[in-house]
């Protein structure tokens, strides 16, 4: 519960026939909805699973790893940078993951705004998630439910856009309509930073006589929770490798001297 995560059944639903999720051996309870299932649900559905996985509330989870972090002795500094060259003196490595901001910091164009819209409403009655191949989605957790939702490319507005909320709320409506009773909590709106394909790989940056090694990790767009533990992975894996270089030219020059 402290890290805000959750184990929740529910339905994913579609107007088409899907080929096999690359999950579906992963997650727990997986199973194709039968006909009479899929007759609960609005007509154009005519296909869909059920499975039961694990819901991620990153408002705790962050703290939660921040804390874990901190007990291991991390230390935390808050800085503005405008440019990577500028860690070169005080660096030897560093693992990028700013997320949107390594367009301007990395002068990287292939990173673009996927906006996401969403309702926070408290409806402890509902227990399932479910999730449509049409922008609609409901996910509870341990407080509220997220009712969502939208995927606007190239739309970097952070305002709450009345038109979708009201899209959102009536897709929603007419997938459970119960949520006609819910208490709405707050309505809120942001940006996915998503690149094609994700970067995680090395950089090398020079800096006057210093070299500064870079392991990208970021543009993520809305998989950033499910992606995060592989593409970690692979970044300390890199990190690794180039910290044994470094530990390794270092010996040959005190060996030198």
């Amino acid at each position: 519960a402290e890290a805000g995560i959750s184990q929740v059944s529910g339905y994913q639903l579609f107007n088409d026939p899907r080929p096999d999720p690359s999950y579906k051996d992963i997650v727990y309870n997986f199973r194709y909805l039968t006909k009479h299932e899929l007759d609960i649900f609005p007509d154009h559905y005519k296909y869909g699973y059920f499975c039961t996985t694990f819901y991620v509330d990153t408002r705790k989870y962050m703290k939660y790893l921040t804390k874990l972090l901190t007990e291991k002795q991390v230390t935390f500094t808050k800085q503005k940078i405008n440019s990577l060259e500028e860690l070169a003196d005080n660096y030897d490595i560093v693992i990028n993951c700013t997320g949107f901001g390594a367009k301007e910091l990395c002068n990287d164009n292939l990173i673009r705004p996927i906006r996401g819209q969403m309702i926070r409403v408290r409806a402890p009655w509902v227990k399932h998630f479910y999730y449509t191949d049409d922008n609609c989605y409901l996910i509870p957790n341990h407080e509220s439910i997220v009712l969502g939702g939208t995927r606007q490319l190239d739309d970097d507005n952070t305002q709450v856009d009345l038109n979708d909320k009201d899209g959102i709320w009536q897709r929603c409506l007419r997938l459970c309509p119960s949520l006609a009773q819910a208490e709405i909590l707050w309505n809120w709106a942001g940006l996915r930073p998503n690149r094609e394909p994700i970067r995680v790989e090395t950089e090398i940056i020079k800096h006057g006589n210093k070299t500064l090694l870079v392991v990208h990790n970021y543009g993520h767009g809305g998989n950033g929770i499910s992606l995060s533990w592989g593409t970690a992975v692979d970044a300390a894996r890199i990190f690794s490798s180039l910290f044994n270089v470094i530990n390794i030219q270092n010996k040959q020059m005190t060996s030198k001297l």
